[in-house]
């Protein structure tokens, strides 16, 4: 396990570029810090100061996304980089914080607290004499909470809100919809993070459920996180990391603690507590090079973790 503290306030949101050995680190303190593993040796590259509190980053080579809290009387932002030229655009359009970012086909997908899911396009020429940006398409409503996070899975993107429901939307040739192609209820109260594997859908909330959906929104398990107390410890964000046989899933919890499970009958793998790592409650998880994985928390430090494969 390595550990950096070079942010001043919590790591909210991580994004890893495998093909370039290097990955970004988002945070309330307003900057994405760009880090380096070449060599096998991970290290600081450079700083990209936004000044507005960062909620969530997304990245395409070349472009970075950074998805901004809303500041008093202003709109959400969304910023863009092409990291290559330097060139950077501000995009408006939602009235709230921007909490989830992903990518899917021709379209950028942004979704917060205004409950709607903007979708954006790629332009080579978006303006007569400017250069080429993104540029406003059309709204996909049909939460009624702030959306919390999304993932793709082929053509289809995943949407999930606070208030526990999922939307699945159709954005391929063949199942392109302004309306959700398949609609549930979780039952998790504050849903905070969902995670794809294949046709498997996993969502986690502050209640301490992480459940399991098959492709036609069918429950297939519910897992409950406890404390050592043995009290339910509610999830702030999961994911799942390569292994020899169907992966660990990796929870971060309320109680300070990262919890590991094997796959997919959730057996116990390990628990990562305070005097391994982190400090204080971990906000987002990025799978990294070979059998690791980061984590940014609300302490201001990244950790990256390798474990032994099972």
């Amino acid at each position: 396990m390595l550990r950096d503290a070079g942010h001043e306030n919590t790591v909210s949101c991580l994004a890893v570029d495998h093909e370039r050995s290097c990955f970004y680190s988002g945070s309330t303190d307003g900057t994405v810090r760009v880090w380096s593993w070449e060599g096998g040796v991970f290290q600081f590259k450079h700083v990209v100061v936004v000044g507005t509190p960062i909620e969530c980053i997304f990245l395409l080579h070349p472009w970075l996304f950074a998805g901004l809290a809303a500041q008093p009387g202003a709109p959400g932002l969304l910023r863009v980089w092409q990291v290559e030229s330097g060139f950077e655009q501000s995009l408006q359009g939602h009235m709230g914080t921007i909490y989830c970012l992903q990518q899917g086909g021709a379209y950028l997908f942004s979704g917060g607290e205004d409950c709607g899911i903007k979708v954006w396009n790629y332009s080579e020429a978006p303006a007569e004499g400017s250069p080429p940006g993104f540029v406003p398409g059309f709204e996909l409503k049909g939460h009624v909470a702030c959306i919390q996070d999304m993932k793709v899975a082929g053509e289809t993107l995943i949407s999930a809100d606070r208030g526990g429901t999922v939307a699945v939307w159709g954005f391929g040739e063949s199942n392109a919809s302004a309306s959700p192609l398949l609609h549930f209820q979780t039952q998790i109260a504050n849903l905070m993070s969902i995670w794809v594997d294949e046709s498997i859908l996993f969502t986690a909330g502050l209640d301490g459920h992480v459940k399991v959906w098959d492709s036609t929104g069918q429950m297939l398990y519910d897992h409950v996180c406890l404390t050592q107390q043995q009290q339910q410890s509610g999830v702030t964000a999961i994911a799942v990391v390569p292994d020899k046989g169907d992966g660990v899933m990796v929870s971060a919890c309320q109680d300070k603690a990262i919890k590991l499970w094997t796959m997919p009958t959730f057996a116990k793998r390990g628990i990562l507590g305070q005097r391994a790592g982190h400090t204080d409650v971990v906000r987002c998880i990025a799978r990294g090079p070979g059998n690791s994985f980061f984590t940014g928390s609300m302490d201001k430090s990244i950790c990256v973790w390798e474990f032994p494969m099972a």
